[in-house]
């Protein structure tokens, strides 16, 4: 029982399946016909009840409990099963007859209560042996392994999703630069118009064509604004075709007048006819600004370029790859370094750099590229600058017509 229940949960993915699996498999082992598992937040502010059995009315079970509960505080101090009948009178005693429980086991790693399950009814005829507590013990101990990488890996992804919050605001700020300088233009034509139409409001040639001009910016800075808003929302990765050299041009307006006045030339060459790849548009354009970021302050003293490629790769095996290149003349990254470069916090940025980095941009564009089946490759001379190089896999054109079919 103890092989097949170590098997099962070890391949259950969905934690609510998991709780039900742990209370049914205690339930049966200890011969009681109702089972309750309550499992910690991640927070660690309360324990929320993940999973019941046999509860003629499962509303009556608390749907959480908090972090000084006396079950939970029991369940701190390291004893073992805890039967009411032990002491009925004591806090977690009365805790147990609050919900009808006759036992409740500790869901207990090294460091916390991770949960607590408990059985009942309470009734006189409750005999537990030895063989079954210890039995019981184990159960609960290969539980509470489950549940502890469960939540562990629950804590890598939410500090996966933080990294990509952190590393987005930052690009906001170049941004922002960008989105200013864009919007100049149009609102100087709006501006012209609504100073001037009162005067000229019996020309109509004046109306019809400045009317038109200052619709067409409005919807300019429309745009611009929708940009930006998707950008600093986070938003679970949503795939769809996407023109990669338009992707780059939309880029490169927010960071070109940055480049300007840091006296940096942005050099496109972009490959014609590229085919169109499924991409996160928002994350892609994420990891380019991220690269274009890097180049400017790799670059603090200006006057030099930042070359910017795409082009179609020999076809490997059934696979076709774009590859996206951004490459700096910049103070280039030493051979010791290279090797950590995509480590999360690891940066070589110093005081004096145009933006110090938290060192979370390049970790954050390395995982958004592999979560895009692609790869991300550096090569830098130490003085000579570094060229950054993304692959991306084109779609292969049966499955994408298969898709679109579906």
């Amino acid at each position: 029982m103890i092989g097949d229940f170590a098997d099962v949960v070890g391949r259950v993915t969905d934690l609510s399946r998991l709780g039900t699996c742990i209370v049914t498999t205690l339930a049966q082992q200890m011969r009681f016909p109702e089972a309750a598992i309550w499992m910690r937040e991640s927070d660690a502010g309360q324990y929320r009840l993940l999973a019941s059995l046999g509860h003629s009315i499962p509303s009556d079970l608390p749907s959480s409990l908090p972090r000084d509960h006396a079950l939970i505080s029991w369940c701190s101090d390291r004893l073992p099963l805890l039967r009411y009948h032990q002491d009925p009178t004591a806090p977690a005693g009365a805790a147990m007859r609050t919900i009808n429980a006759a036992v409740c086991l500790p869901l207990r790693s090294q460091t916390q209560v991770l949960g607590i399950c408990t059985l009942g009814p309470i009734s006189p005829d409750v005999h537990l042996d030895e063989e079954t507590v210890a039995v019981a013990e184990t159960v609960a101990r290969i539980a509470c392994n489950t549940l502890e990488q469960y939540l562990a890996q629950e804590d890598l992804q939410r500090a996966a999703t933080l990294m990509r919050r952190t590393d987005r605001l930052r690009s906001l700020e170049i941004m922002a630069n960008g989105f200013a300088h864009e919007i100049r233009n149009p609102l100087t034509s709006i501006k012209t118009f609504v100073q001037l139409a009162p005067q000229r409001q019996q020309d109509p040639h004046f109306i019809r064509e400045f009317s038109k001009i200052a619709i067409e910016d409005v919807h300019r800075i429309e745009r611009l604004l929708h940009e930006i808003l998707d950008y600093a929302s986070y938003m679970a990765p949503q795939p769809s075709e996407v023109d990669l050299n338009e992707l780059v041009a939309s880029c490169l307006g927010f960071v070109s007048s940055t480049a300007s006045h840091r006296g940096i030339r942005l050099h496109t060459t972009l490959a014609p006819e590229l085919p169109s790849l499924s991409l996160d548009r928002q994350q892609i354009k994420q990891v380019l600004l991220n690269l274009l970021l890097n180049a400017l302050d790799a670059m603090p003293q200006g006057n030099g370029v930042i070359h910017i490629r795409t082009r179609l790769l020999p076809q490997v095996g059934r696979t076709s790859w774009v590859q996206l290149q951004v490459e700096d003349e910049g103070c280039g990254i030493a051979s010791d370094h290279l090797e950590h470069i995509f480590d999360p916090f690891f940066t070589t940025k110093h005081s004096n750099s145009a933006g110090d980095g938290s060192g979370l941009g390049l970790t954050t564009a390395h995982q958004i590229v592999r979560e895009h089946d692609g790869t991300l490759l550096v090569e830098s001379r130490v003085g000579a600058g570094s060229t950054f190089s993304v692959h991306l896999p084109v779609p292969d054109a049966r499955t994408t017509a298969s898709a679109a079919r579906e």
